[in-house]
């Protein structure tokens, strides 16, 4: 550096943060300056530069300490894209984030040019991608079938028995597998991939692409095996709740299958024999023809008023656009419908709760009424909806036969899933009831306070219930 300009060792965008650190040191400020430089062979370089002045025979020097502190800063920023790429894994809902996430923290704890994740196609997963420092169309390339042939250039028995493999002209060999240029339009030839394995089963491929001639520093490739952990880990989370959620899917459509059968394709039957029986009678005594067409004119609108019920529970949205109160005053049509119970139906106004709690109580309140109809054999239920300061009431009465609440019942799920379900809302479940005096159910859930306005108009709604019932 002796008798050269000393900003030619700088890299051009850090030179004039270079000279505004000077001019602070000259005026008596000595805060150390972390930028980029460059060794005499060109290679770029991190330096932590210190500097002070110096009085010597009448002039006036600056004196800088000048620190190699590369590989600090490359440890500092995979440290902290660990532990990003950890919070992503704990927190995000979202395994397309997750991977996005990983492919970021790869790019900014590597001199990678580009990095990317892919998930292995299968089950639920596939095409699930994520990457950083690539174009869009590159993204559709690694979810098309081209990126198979790509895959099947891998080293499969180099990355068992290694955890990342270095190829250094990945980029000819992806040109030759594709039979055209590759579409990543960057300065890339070599490529760092490492294998995602989830006890001891390959799920996918990190994959970091490098500027040509580029040799990757054994700390690099120890980072890319450590992300690709966490990558695998994602995806086995990943697979999980897929399945998790395939089975509620099933469970739900079997139960919408029972209840067709049970109810809908039941009272379809009846109105077929009711119809012939109406038809019969129309040739023979027209005068009794009028008894089974009142039967089938109720069991349509019975069937009526369970497919809406039904239809309500197979739109995901309805519950959140229509309101909890038109949920269960569905249900309770059905109940006066078809079973011919008295039931009143609620006049409360909509509670302020969020969409999951909603269904909580939605899942109870049918359990209930279902109760109700199966086991207590009531000719009155009486369903209340009230909202309080801290908390939201739902009551469900009947005059049937009652039974001993602290009794056992195997078998019986009913009670305990409502239980279930309560305390999955963050609230409570009262059951009373004795034999010969009906039963009550009471679910308790906490909510938001009301505001003043809301509270007067409850407290309006109330009072027109109250005049009503006198």
């Amino acid at each position: 550096m002796v008798g050269q300009d000393f900003l030619k060792f700088i890299a051009e965008r850090n030179r004039q943060t270079v000279l505004t650190h000077l001019a602070d040191v000259r005026d008596g400020k000595s805060e150390p300056l972390i930028g980029a430089g460059y060794r005499a062979d060109g290679s770029e370089i991190e330096l932590e530069v210190r500097a002070t002045t110096l009085e010597l025979h009448g002039r006036r020097y600056f004196v800088r300490a000048v620190r190699d502190v590369t590989e600090r800063q490359r440890q500092a920023r995979q440290a902290a894209a660990l532990a990003q790429a950890a919070a992503s894994v704990a927190t995000s809902g979202s395994i397309e984030a997750v991977l996005e996430a990983i492919s970021e923290c790869a790019l900014a704890g590597t001199r990678a040019l580009a990095t990317w994740v892919k998930l292995d196609d299968e089950d639920h997963i596939a095409g699930w991608v994520g990457a950083a420092g690539v174009p869009d169309s590159f993204r559709e390339l690694l979810r098309s079938a081209a990126s198979a042939a790509c895959a099947r250039l891998i080293d499969q028995e180099a990355l068992a028995a290694r955890p990342v493999v270095v190829y250094a002209d990945w980029r000819r060999q992806m040109e030759r597998a594709l039979g055209t240029t590759c579409p990543l339009n960057l300065p890339w030839q070599p490529a760092a991939i490492a294998r995602l394995l989830h006890r001891g089963e390959a799920v996918g491929l990190l994959t970091g692409s490098f500027r040509e001639c580029a040799m990757l520093y054994e700390g690099e490739t120890t980072f890319l095996a450590a992300l690709a952990d966490q990558a695998a880990t994602a995806s086995a989370n990943a697979r999980l709740l897929a399945a998790a959620r395939e089975k509620v899917a099933l469970e739900e459509r079997q139960r919408l299958a029972r209840e067709l059968h049970d109810s809908v394709s039941q009272s379809l039957y009846a109105i077929q024999v009711g119809a012939q029986m109406a038809r019969e009678r129309l040739d023979r005594d027209p005068a009794r023809a009028a008894q089974p067409i009142d039967y089938v004119l109720r069991l349509a609108e019975a069937g009526q008023a369970e497919m809406r019920a039904l239809i309500f529970e197979l739109r995901p949205e309805a519950l959140e656009t229509e309101g909890l109160v038109a949920a269960l005053n569905r249900q309770i049509e059905v109940l006066r419908a078809k079973h011919g119970i008295i039931a009143p139906l609620i006049a409360s106004g909509e509670p302020e709760l969020p969409v999951e709690i909603k269904q909580a109580l939605h899942r109870i309140g049918q359990e209930a009424l279902w109760n109700t109809v199966k086991h207590a054999r009531a000719r009155r239920v009486d369903v209340h909806l009230e909202a309080h300061d801290h908390s939201v009431v739902l009551e469900i009465a009947d005059n049937g036969v009652g039974f001993d609440a602290n009794g056992s019942f195997p078998g019986h799920l009913g009670l305990r899933s409502m239980h279930e379900r309560a305390i999955g809302a963050g609230g409570s479940l009262e059951v009373v009831s004795a034999r010969g005096q009906g039963t009550r159910v009471v679910i308790r859930v906490p909510s938001a306070p009301q505001s003043p306005r809301r509270r007067e108009r409850g407290s309006r709604s109330v009072s027109r219930r109250t005049r009503r019932a006198a």
